[in-house]
């Protein structure tokens, strides 16, 4: 059986990349909040299992991803729109100390990153921001490796043409 400590050593260092990623999800500080209180919840109680697990760190994103999924199909048969407009695209830190440029850019990006299809932007935000391979994202995703490499490049060349769009419209 996993003690509590092991527990929390096992979790602590997932946790500011699982609230980051349920944020960029949801678009809602409180709902990504939740959605990571649930995960740590759901992961105690199968703690007995978690040892077998041989990539936590996949296991832990798949589990928030569908988590994610949950919360926003109960929105929409809600109706509730909340966190519809993302006010703050980047919630940690990007880096040690970026610089105004690095911070603004990074922050740029993910705006574009938020306007991509659902598919698109959690493949995206796995493999460049979280830094998973294809074959993770595919088990993360429940697709296929070459489903993963299509939908990531379609969505690199979507953020790429709305920067070299803005590049032409800039006023001079």
């Amino acid at each position: 059986m996993i003690t509590q400590k092991q527990f929390l050593d096992l979790l602590n260092p997932l946790q500011s990349g699982l609230f980051g990623f349920a944020y960029r999800m949801l678009q809602n500080r409180e709902d990504a909040k939740d959605a990571l209180q649930e995960l740590i919840y759901r992961l105690w109680k199968k703690r007995k299992e978690l040892k077998q697990n041989e990539n936590i760190r996949s296991y832990c994103f798949t589990m928030m991803h569908h988590l994610c999924i949950d919360q926003l199909r109960q929105r929409s048969h809600a109706g509730n729109h909340r966190g519809t407009v993302l006010q703050n695209p980047v919630p940690e830190p990007v880096a040690q100390n970026p610089g105004y440029e690095t911070t603004d850019l990074i922050n740029h990006i993910r705006k574009e990153v938020h306007n991509l299809p659902y598919k698109q932007r959690v493949i995206i935000e796995l493999h460049d921001f979280q830094e998973f391979n294809y074959a993770e994202i595919a088990k993360i995703m429940d697709m296929g490796v070459n489903a993963i490499r299509v939908n990531l490049s379609r969505a690199r060349a979507k953020v790429a043409l709305k920067f070299e769009k803005e590049k032409y419209h800039e006023p001079k």
